[in-house]
This record gives C-alpha cells, structure tokens and sequence, in this order.
C-alpha cells in the first residue's frame, strides 16, 4: 500500500508541475498507468477546484489554462475507458 501511495505522490507532483517551466514542444503525460478510479478521482479534484473558483467569484483563481489542459486529457482517457463521468461545467 505504501508503494502505491508513493508511486501516486510522484505521479500528482509530475502532473501539478507548471506548464510555464515545461518546453513549449512537452510530451503529452499519459494516464495509461493509472487505475480507472485513479483518473477518475484527478478528474474530481479538477471539478472542485472550478466549483471553488465558482464559490469566490472572480476573486481569485485556483484554476487556470494548465488544469483545463489537464482535465481535457483526463476527459478523453476517461471516455476512451468508457467510464461514466459528469462533464466539467466551465
């Protein structure tokens, strides 16, 4: 269990690091490696973060180009599994 904590850690920091410090011409991730609950529970964390920004209007931005990016890849692994999943509404 350990182990499988550890390897998501790594796999989250990977994902969390700013698309600004990346070259313009960076590798697609890919989320292959992951479980379908796996995908799917990242795909969740980016819908609470647009539901918070909703929260604080316009204030403040915990949700910019980069997560957008991400959720967009995740919707696409997460309808090529054919899991069922509710849309993000941007």
């Amino acid at each position: 269990m350990m182990d499988d904590k550890k390897s998501i850690e790594d796999i989250l920091s990977g994902l969390r690091t700013d698309s600004s410090a990346r070259p313009a011409q960076a590798p697609v991730r890919s989320f292959e490696h992951l479980s379908d609950e796996g995908v799917l529970r990242l795909y969740d964390g980016i819908r609470r973060q647009v539901d918070a920004d909703r929260a604080l209007g316009d204030k403040y931005r915990l949700v910019g180009t980069a997560a957008r990016e991400r959720a967009e890849r995740l919707r696409e692994e997460i309808v090529e599994r054919g899991l069922k999943f509710t849309p993000i509404a941007w």
